[in-house]
């Protein structure tokens, strides 16, 4: 007896202690891994690189839009005009660092560009050929005008029911325009029988053209796509075809493959039935080309360019497209779906730490948010108005915090209206007319101001996301629009790599209003006039406002970090530098190498300490 007693007081004592071990880590770490984390004093932890663009147009024709992206074009950084008039375009534009080629792409031209990135420049003239770089022997298939669209009907209407979500143009040249309103998002704008829909009918008139004159390299596939993976090439079915199941289109590494399927019939898909791309595959170089009309079951999920020549072209209900949705003779219609296309956008994660100004545990999860910008302009690249979509994926946070952001370079007189956030709590934030923050110098936009309201959890365990054994909370998102007054600021002055985003801590206590003073920004972005900036030097940071040092340790590091691309992030009470294998050398190195630690595979993270994160986004 008196044994078992000895035996529970020390299973209770090992309790305890591990308890109050993890209290510890929250408070200050001392783990072997950051104790040996030696970051140099300069890294300033970023994620991304900002270029200086300078492109010369061609000295014929009418000026059309310049469009650069990856060098797979599944992702496009920029679209725009001159904003002198001139045939010269020079502009800024922020990248994921690793990035070393970008895609050029210009109406006329017959060819896309690869340009390498040198010396924080990209430099080209269309008219000499004279750029950075060696120019790629690909020849992909030109979508001129057609790359703006989501939805396009050259002759036939375009219409949505139910709410769906939208990002790209919605354009008929012969037709009505329909149900793209609220409760239904459309990112982007609505054009019909315009200028602008009778060259995007050419252009489509020529998109399928070059599609037919492909030569055919697989004859003999049957008309029905199953669970199986396909390889580039040009697939040709000599009659109606359908999928059914998860088709696989796998790239092997080559982000210029293309998959081209000529369908002697109708195209239509199964209930559920799924379109991956996988090893850098893009959705612009995957067409779907039917003699017939086309219609996708409920449930569908398809990637690629998706044409009727002749025929109706439909979207059962909750379906997702990764494409364009295009009839030459028919009308484009959704149900309670949703549509995207490759946009300009400025994109990426952000992962917090709320314990400042002590390290806390080095997780990197008490707030995590997927953020995506784009940014609409008129063609002397004045920026009108900016949709900023934030989705909160996780937070390990038993605190209830807010999330905000500041736009630096936007006069606060120059922001004509703000909506889409959701902030109740007017006792901590003062929300003023126009959606900016009172009592700020700088146009500052609250988001939300508390993680536990906006994403209620029921499950247990601190916050959501980060415990399996507490299951899963959906994502939620939340979108902000912002409109600028005219001719206010262009593209160029924006400069979206200034975007400062923060989080608020302690906006809510024991479910009575917390407080608006404290802070947690990335390495070296200031703080809000609304900080206090007492904080500083407190615990473990070491600020110093005087050298424009803000929010870092004595050993450098950061309590927030900006991801160029989605994250996934890690387990609660995880070191981040357990888990991500090369993100110690990297910031060792100053960002020198592996700057793409964030990305997939074997040597790149331990998956055991990573949230798998059930949604894939």
């Amino acid at each position: 007896m008196r044994n078992s007693k000895i035996i529970i007081s020390l299973l209770m004592l090992t309790i305890v202690f591990n308890h109050c071990a993890k209290l510890e880590n929250l408070v200050d770490p001392d783990t072997e891994s950051l104790d040996s984390f030696i970051v140099p004093a300069n890294f300033d932890w970023k994620t991304t690189q900002t270029l200086n663009v300078s492109v010369v147009l061609p000295n014929n024709g009418n000026i059309q839009p310049l469009i650069i992206s990856n060098s797979s074009g599944s992702k496009i950084f920029f679209k725009g005009y001159p904003d002198d008039g001139s045939r010269t375009l020079n502009t800024i534009i922020t990248i994921p660092s690793y990035i070393s080629e970008l895609r050029l792409m210009y109406n006329g031209t017959n060819e896309a560009t690869i340009d390498l990135v040198s010396n924080s420049s990209l430099s080209y003239n269309f008219n000499t050929g004279s750029k950075l770089g060696n120019k790629s022997d690909f020849s992909p298939i030109t979508l001129g005008s057609i790359a703006n669209f989501a939805i396009f009907a050259s002759a036939g209407a375009a219409s949505s029911a139910g709410v769906s979500v939208i990002t790209g143009n919605v354009g008929a040249n012969v037709g009505a325009i329909s149900g793209f309103g609220f409760p239904s998002v459309l990112n982007g704008i609505i054009e019909n029988a315009n200028i602008v829909t009778t060259q995007a009918v050419s252009d489509l008139n020529d998109l399928v053209v070059q599609i037919v004159n492909t030569v055919t390299t697989n004859s003999n596939h049957s008309a029905v796509f199953g669970s199986e993976t396909l390889t580039p090439g040009v697939y040709a079915i000599g009659a109606a075809a359908s999928i059914a199941g998860t088709l696989t289109l796998d790239a092997e590494g080559d982000r210029n493959a293309q998959f081209i399927f000529k369908i002697g019939g109708a195209f239509t898909t199964a209930a559920n039935a799924k379109v991956l791309l996988i090893n850098g595959a893009s959705p612009d170089n995957v067409f779907w080309l039917a003699t017939g009309a086309c219609a996708m079951a409920a449930s569908t999920s398809i990637s690629g360019n998706v044409i009727a020549n002749p025929g109706a072209v439909s979207m059962g209900d909750n379906g997702k497209l990764n494409g364009r949705l295009l009839s030459v003779t028919g009308a484009v219609s959704m149900l309670n779906g949703s549509a995207l296309i490759p946009y300009p956008s400025y994109s990426g994660t952000l992962a917090f730490e709320d314990l400042w100004p002590s390290t806390g545990d080095y997780d990197f999860n008490d707030l995590v948010v997927d953020y995506d910008f784009n940014i609409i302009k008129n063609n002397q690249e004045f920026v009108q108005s900016i949709n900023a979509s934030f989705k909160i994926q996780a937070f390990g946070a038993a605190a209830h915090n807010g999330f905000g952001f500041t736009l630096p370079t936007v006069n606060p007189n120059d922001v004509v209206s703000v909506s889409g956030y959701d902030v109740l709590n007017n006792a901590v934030f003062n929300i003023g007319s126009n959606g900016l923050e009172n009592g700020q110098s700088k146009s500052t936009i609250i988001v939300f101001d508390d993680t536990y309201r906006v994403m209620p959890t029921s499950t247990g365990g601190t916050g959501a996301n980060t415990q399996l054994a507490y299951g899963y909370n959906e994502p939620v998102t939340i979108v902000v629009n912002i409109i600028l007054a005219d001719n206010a600021i262009t593209f160029r002055e924006l400069d979206i790599n200034s975007f400062n985003p923060f989080m608020i801590v302690g906006t809510s206590v024991n479910g009575g209003s917390g407080s608006r003073v404290k802070e947690v920004h990335l390495a070296n972005f200031e703080p809000s006039d609304l900080f206090d900036s007492s904080l500083f030097g407190q615990s473990s940071d070491d600020s110093s406002p005087v050298d424009g040092r803000y929010f870092l340790t004595a050993d450098n590091l950061p309590s927030a970090i900006n991801i160029a691309e989605n994250f996934d992030w890690v387990f609660e009470y995880q070191d981040i530098t357990e888990a991500y294998l090369l993100f110690k050398d990297w910031a060792e190195s100053s960002g020198n190498i592996h700057n793409d630690w964030y990305l997939e595979g074997e040597t790149y993270r331990d998956i055991n300490l990573i949230y798998p994160n059930p949604a894939g986004n």
